[in-house]
C-alpha cells in the first residue's frame, strides 16, 4: 500500500472513490464533511444512490435529500437544531417510506454498532432502547435481540455495523494521510475505523508535522484526501493554534436559509441550484455568531416562556441539592438552557456541578449570547473535549445514580414516557438523538411546556421509556413521583401570568391530559430580577422568549 491518495479537486475524489449502491456514513464530530457532502448531492444526484448512516440528518445533510441520493437512511435525527431542534417537511413522511426507507436508533446504540464494527466484533451489547418502540420495530425487522427474553428491562443485542467508506472532515492531515481531529469528537473516530473499504476525507490543511495531543485515524484507514479550507461550514470548527488553524463559527444565517428553502419544491430547487449545482461555496461571517433578533430589555415583562425555563431551573437545581447529583446531562432546546441556568444557580450556592452535552463537550461554562448547545463558542469553555461514547457510555450508560439527564418533550404521558418521533398524524417528528439514552440510563427531569397536545393519557410513539422520568417541569410548577408505578403529583405551583387567583387542579385540567393530584403543592416564590436578568444573560436576543 502507497498511503491515500491526495486529490486537489474535491468532485474527482468523489467520482474516483464512491459509486452507486454504496453504503457510506457520514462522520460527525461537532462538525461534518459539508464540503464533502455537497459534492455528492451535486455529482450524483439523478444518477445514483446509497445507503447513508450519520448520527442526524440536518444541515448541508438536507442536500443529499434534496439530490434524491439516499435509498436507505441509518440515523437517529432528522429535523433542524439550531436556533431550536424542530421537524424538516423533507422528513415528514419518513415514517411511510418516503423519500427513502429509515432505520431509526438512538445515538449510543448507533455508535455502538459501530464500535463492533470497527473492533471486528459479531454483535455488541446495550441498554439502550429497551421498551421503547425503537426496539420494537428493530426486533420485528430482525435487527435486535434480547438477551434474555425473560427480562423485560434487559439488554439488546445488536448487530454491526460496517460502511463501505466513511466520509470525514478533519482539521489536518500530514504528509503520510493520517487524519487529525481536534475538538469534542462525536462518533467521528469509531465511524472512520469502521468502514470496510477506508475512509474518504477533506481537511483545513496539510502539516509538515503531526500536532499534539490529538484524535488521529491512521493513514492505513485512508482512501482519500483533498484540501478544502472551511470544509465543515456551515458547521464551524474549534482553532487549534499548533497546527497553525484559526478555527470558524457556525454560520447561522446559511442554516436558516436552508430551514426556510426545505419549506416548497421551489425553494429547495432554488437552494440546490445556488449552493450545490451552482458550486457556490460556504465562507465564514465576519460577523459575531449570535442569532439575528433584537436584544431583550432587561424592563420587558416575563414571558410564560421564560417563567417556564427559571421554574425549570428551579427544578433542576433542587433535584441535584436532593441527591447529591454532581452532573447534569443537557439535552438540546429548552432543556439545555434551564440546565445552564440551573447549574449557575447551583455554583453560587456552592454545590459545584458539571454540564455535559452528548457529543463530547465536558464540563461545559456556557458564553452568554449564544443559546445554540453546540456553538463553538461553547466548546472553547469546556474543560475537556471528549466523544459520544464517553458521555453517553461512560457518563450515562455507566452513571447510573451519580447523574441527572434534563430533556425537552414533544409528547409526554402520565407514565412518563416520551415521543419526539411522530406526531398525531403519522408525521415524522425529529426523532430520538441522545434523548433515549438518556432516559434509558439515569434519573431524567423532563422540561415541557403544559398543554393538552403534549400533555397526553398515552403517547403515540414511545421514543424514551419513562421508568427513569421523576420531575415534569412545567411552566406552572414542577409534576413528581417517587417511583415509576406512581401517579405524578404536583408539587410546586405558580398561576399563569395575570391569574393570580388560577385553581392548580383546574388549570391542569385545562392544560394536561393528565390526572394529577394537586393537595399540597407549595407555592413558588415569585420570580426575582436577577432570575431574569441570568436568563437574558445567556439568552440575550430572546430565542427562548
Amino acid at each position: 500500500m502507497t498511503g491515500p491518495r491526495f486529490y486537489s479537486d474535491v468532485g474527482d475524489m468523489c467520482a474516483d472513490q464512491l459509486a452507486d449502491g454504496m453504503h457510506l456514513h457520514v462522520a460527525s464530530t461537532m462538525s461534518r464533511p459539508n464540503a464533502l457532502v455537497r459534492e455528492v448531492a451535486r455529482l450524483f444526484g439523478g444518477r445514483a444512490g446509497f445507503t447513508v448512516s450519520a448520527n442526524a440528518f440536518h444541515a448541508d445533510m438536507h442536500a443529499l435529500v434534496m439530490a434524491g441520493v439516499v435509498r436507505h437512511a441509518i440515523t437517529c435525527f432528522a429535523g433542524d437544531t439550531y436556533p431550536s431542534p424542530r421537524p424538516n417537511p423533507l422528513y415528514e413522511s419518513l415514517p411511510q417510506g418516503t423519500p427513502f426507507t429509515v432505520e431509526e436508533w438512538s445515538l449510543l446504540s448507533l455508535l455502538q454498532r459501530l464500535i463492533a464494527g470497527a473492533t471486528g466484533a459479531a454483535a455488541t451489547l446495550t441498554r439502550s432502547l429497551t421498551g421503547s418502540d425503537l426496539e420494537a420495530a428493530h426486533r420485528k425487522a430482525g435487527r435486535v435481540s434480547r438477551l434474555d427474553e425473560h427480562d423485560p428491562d434487559g439488554t439488546l443485542v445488536l448487530s454491526p455495523l460496517r460502511p463501505d467508506v466513511t466520509l470525514v472532515h478533519a482539521t489536518c492531515a500530514d504528509r503520510a494521510g493520517n487524519l487529525y481531529l481536534n475538538g469534542p469528537v462525536g462518533e467521528g473516530w469509531w465511524g472512520a475505523l469502521a468502514a470496510e473499504g477506508g475512509v474518504v476525507s477533506t481537511v483545513e490543511l496539510v502539516v509538515d508535522r503531526p500536532p499534539p495531543c490529538t484524535t488521529s485515524i491512521p493513514a492505513d484507514r485512508v482512501l482519500a484526501i483533498t484540501p478544502r479550507p472551511f470544509g465543515a461550514l456551515p458547521q464551524g470548527l474549534p482553532p487549534w493554534p499548533e497546527c497553525g488553524f484559526d478555527g470558524y463559527p457556525d454560520d447561522y444565517d446559511y442554516l436558516v436559509e436552508l430551514a426556510e428553502a426545505c419549506r416548497t419544491d421551489a425553494t429547495r430547487a432554488a437552494w440546490m441550484e445556488k449552493w450545490v449545482r451552482g458550486g457556490r461555496k460556504p465562507v465564514p461571517s465576519p460577523a459575531v455568531a449570535v442569532p439575528r433578533r433584537a436584544r431583550v430589555a432587561g424592563q420587558q415583562a416575563l414571558t410564560w416562556r421564560e417563567q417556564h425555563v427559571i421554574l425549570a431551573a428551579r427544578a433542576i437545581a433542587d433535584r441535584a441539592l436532593e441527591a447529591d447529583y454532581r452532573v447534569l446531562l443537557a439535552g438540546i432546546g429548552t432543556a439545555h438552557l434551564a440546565t445552564w441556568l440551573a447549574a449557575n444557580r447551583l455554583r453560587r450556592q456552592g454545590h459545584e456541578v458539571q454540564v455535559h452535552a452528548e457529543l463530547g463537550l465536558v464540563d461545559m461554562r456556557p458564553d452568554g449570547g449564544d443559546v445554540f448547545l453546540f456553538a463553538q463558542r461553547h466548546v472553547a469553555r469546556c474543560r475537556s473535549h471528549a466523544g459520544t461514547l464517553d458521555v453517553l457510555g461512560g457518563v450515562a450508560a455507566g452513571g447510573a445514580g451519580r447523574v441527572l439527564g434534563v430533556l425537552s418533550a414533544g409528547e409526554i404521558d402520565a407514565a412518563g414516557r416520551i415521543n419526539s418521533s411522530r406526531t398525531a398524524d403519522g408525521r415524522f417528528l425529529v426523532g430520538s438523538g441522545g434523548a433515549n439514552d438518556f432516559a434509558s440510563h439515569v434519573e431524567t427531569l423532563v422540561v415541557a411546556a403544559a398543554s393538552p397536545r403534549r400533555f397526553v393519557p398515552e403517547v403515540r410513539f414511545v421514543t424514551c421509556p419513562g421508568r427513569n422520568v421523576r420531575t415534569v417541569a412545567t411552566q406552572f410548577g414542577r409534576l413528581v413521583r417517587a417511583a415509576p408505578e406512581q401517579q405524578f403529583e404536583l408539587a410546586t405551583w405558580m398561576p399563569p401570568s395575570g391569574r393570580p387567583d388560577a385553581d392548580p387542579a383546574a388549570t391542569l385540567r385545562e392544560s394536561t391530559q393528565w390526572r394529577v393530584a394537586v393537595t399540597g403543592a407549595e407555592g413558588e416564590k415569585p420570580v426575582a430580577e436577577e432570575e431574569i436578568e441570568a436568563l437574558r444573560e445567556l439568552d440575550p436576543e430572546g430565542v427562548y422568549r
